[in-house]
């Protein structure tokens, strides 16, 4: 498990000093999130607008703890991905290149990548979400390990960490 060092408002004194709060995120094993129901192969052609944009882009989504009922957040998580990537089948497929060398997405129906993972903090000691620090929150979202280009990175993949409040 990693450490981040991460600047957060100091919560328990109710000041605005700065302190420094430790933030560790425990990955669990990446599976494999195929779409609910059989949908269409083929090949799915991208607009010169994606060609001509081909980067991953990453978001990070908060959501506190509003009483009982969160420790099922990522099991209803995937389930709802699973039901979404029937409607959404090319995030359900691969990139490649085709014979003319333009990028296009490889409808194979394998699936969206999906990481649970475990923070040991509160959802509040992460910090301003204003002014986020992109080192901490990269903690928060899943890469692909030794991807060297944008076709080693599956077209969707999501994580779910839980933090000790219950937020998520």
């Amino acid at each position: 498990m990693e450490q981040v060092a991460v600047v957060g408002e100091a919560a328990a004194t109710g000041n605005s000093t700065k302190s420094v709060v430790e933030l560790s995120v425990k990955q669990g094993v990446p599976t494999m999130v195929p779409p609910a129901e059989e949908t269409e192969k083929g090949l799915y052609f991208l607009s010169n607008l994606d060609q001509n944009i081909a980067v991953v882009i990453q978001t990070v989504y908060c959501f506190k703890a509003e009483g009982e009922g969160n420790e099922r957040a990522a099991e209803v998580m995937k389930e709802a991905l699973a039901k979404v990537l029937v409607h959404y089948y090319p995030l359900a497929g691969r990139l490649t290149i085709s014979p003319e060398g333009k990028l296009i997405v490889d409808c194979t129906g394998d699936g969206a990548v999906f990481v649970e993972a475990d923070a040991d903090c509160d959802l509040e000691d992460i910090g301003d979400m204003v002014k986020p620090d992109p080192e901490a929150l990269g903690k928060l979202v899943y890469s692909v390990p030794g991807a060297k280009n944008i076709l080693e990175i599956p077209p969707l993949l999501a994580q779910v960490t839980r933090f000790k409040c219950g937020g998520f």
